[in-house]
Order: C-alpha cells, then structure tokens, then sequence
C-alpha cells in the first residue's frame, strides 16, 4: 500500500522508479548476452571471470571522480549524461559479436560499469529532494525491491530475448537507458539539482578537491583496521565477494555448458537467484526491526552457513 501510494503521490519519484524499472532489465538483458556470447565464443569459463573483473577494474575509480562531479555539479544533467553515455556503449556491444572481436566484451564491460556510478550515486543524492523526510523510507525500500525484481525477471527475459539473437539484448539494453534519461528528464523541483553551496567556496575544482575523495578513502580505510566491528563486516564482505564471484561465473557456465540450455539456462539460474534476493530482501525488511544487536550477529552467521551450505548442494 505504501509503495503504490508513493508512486502515485509523488511525480518525481514515479518518473524515477519507471526510469529504474527499464533501465535495470535492460542491464540484465545484457549480463545474459555478454556471459552467453563469451561462452558461445570459447566455452571457458575464464572468459566470464575476465568480464567480471574488468567490470570491477573501471567501478573503483570511478565512484570517488563520480562523487566530485555530483558534489559540485547538476545531478540530474549528470545522470542524463550518464544515461546517454551508456546507450551508445551499450549499442557498441553488436561490433562484439563475431568471434574475431569478442576482446571488446572485456572493453565494453568496462565502460559500461565506470559509467554506472554517475547515475546511481546521482539517484541516492536527489532521492532526499525529490521526496518528503515521511517518504524517504519507502522510497529506499522500493528502489531496492525493484533491483531485485529486475534481475529476477529481466534476466529470464534476457535469457529467452537471446534466443533470437544477441542483438534484441543489446538494442534492448541500449533503449532502455535513452527511457531512463527521457524519465530522469521529467523531474523538477524548485531550485533545481545543483547541490547547495556550504561554507566552503564551490566554483573551482582544486587540487584539494580533486584528491580529497582518495584521502577520504584512505583514512576510511586506517579507521576501519582500528574498529573491531567494521573491520569484521569489511571481512564479511571480501569473503562473500571473493565466493560470491566464484558463483557467479558458476551460475554461467552451469546454465550454459553443464545444463546445456544456452542463453535461456543461463537467464533462468540468475533469475533464481534475483527471486531468492527479493524473498530475502522482504523477510529481512519484516524480521530485523525485532532483532537486537546480538540477534543481528546470530542471524547474519546463520544466513552465510545457509549461503556457502547451498552453493555445495548447488
């Protein structure tokens, strides 16, 4: 009730939630055509470790130089810009598709993932404006429940569109960010999107400015090592990334190679796995607010148990 109740109240936030809706189905359109075609190419898993990992190369940069830009300049233009940046690589992914120049999937992954974070750390930064202190909570809720809606449906969609031939996913996931920036167009609120100056002067991007993001970063890390419990939940972390990784190159290959359902295998175990992040998602925004602090340390130890037991089964 909450949730169709902010969607129709609120114009900007609706705008932004169907700009989301479209634009991460399309993004699993691509994952399935980029894992499918990588494997079609060369039936190694390798290749598909390769993509992952140029995708995480380009992301690290690219959050700090995105946080700059959006703390001195229009958001919503960014966000555009952003948008617009990503259709056109994401239409470069057809010149991937022979064989000859199945390179570019590690180039275009690249791009397309140090593109992201200019949009989706714009969206976390105008959410506060565009909705009341009252709305907020939902807002963050939906946003995260249609995350894992999209993967659970735009990759079953992605892994049958496929069927057809790769480049419906690429069109597809190439439209699908033109939609969001035309959304992220629409929105409008008094004062626009440039962020309020503070005490300090905004008008030059200085030295200090520029490096400030790396600083911050790495003094984030000294307090980190010096803090038992975040350095515990940085732990938790590497742990799942470094598994989590492993499986999902797993969910890949099994769909593809072991199952030998090509892209609709491939399209049907991601989408398993978004259903499982939507279960989860709605279980745990109903039993955490009951929970204490020691019942949160309990329940996290027991749902990594049920993780790591289910990938062995799987």
């Amino acid at each position: 009730g909450g949730f169709l109740a902010l969607l129709r109240a609120n114009r900007n936030y609706r705008y932004t939630w169907l700009g989301q809706v479209v634009s991460e189905a399309g993004d699993n359109f691509n994952n399935v055509a980029v894992f499918s075609l990588a494997l079609a190419n060369t039936g190694s898993g390798l290749v598909v470790a390769g993509v992952l990992l140029s995708r995480a190369v380009c992301i690290l940069p690219a959050g700090p130089i995105a946080g700059v830009l959006l703390d001195r300049m229009d958001r919503r233009r960014i966000m555009i810009l952003s948008d617009m940046v990503r259709a056109v690589v994401a239409l470069g992914f057809l010149l991937a598709i022979p064989r000859e120049h199945g390179w570019l999937l590690y180039v275009l992954s690249g791009m397309l993932m140090f593109a992201s974070p200019f949009f989706t750390s714009g969206r976390s930064a105008i959410l506060p404006s565009i909705t009341t202190r009252e709305e907020l909570h939902t807002a963050n809720a939906l946003t995260q429940l249609t995350q894992w809606t999209a993967l659970a449906v735009g990759s079953f969609l992605g892994g049958v569109a496929v069927i057809g031939g790769y480049r419906a996913a690429f069109l597809f996931n190439a439209a699908s960010f033109v939609f969001s920036a035309y959304c992220i167009a629409k929105l409008s609120i008094p004062g626009g999107f440039r962020p309020r100056p503070s005490g300090e002067s905004r008008n030059n991007l200085t030295e200090d400015r520029v490096l400030r993001p790396w600083r911050e970063y790495l003094a984030g890390l000294r307090y980190m090592r010096a803090t038992p419990l975040i350095f515990g939940i940085a732990l938790l972390n590497v742990g799942w990334a470094s598994g989590g990784g492993a499986a999902q190159i797993l969910l890949s290959l099994f769909g593809d190679i072991v199952f030998k359902r090509g892209p609709v295998g491939i399209g049907t175990i991601w989408s398993s796995a978004g259903i499982g992040l939507l279960i989860g998602s709605i279980v745990a925004h109903r039993l955490f607010p009951r929970l204490t602090y020691r019942g949160y340390k309990t329940t996290v130890a027991i749902c990594y148990v049920i993780h790591g037991g289910s990938v062995l089964l799987f």
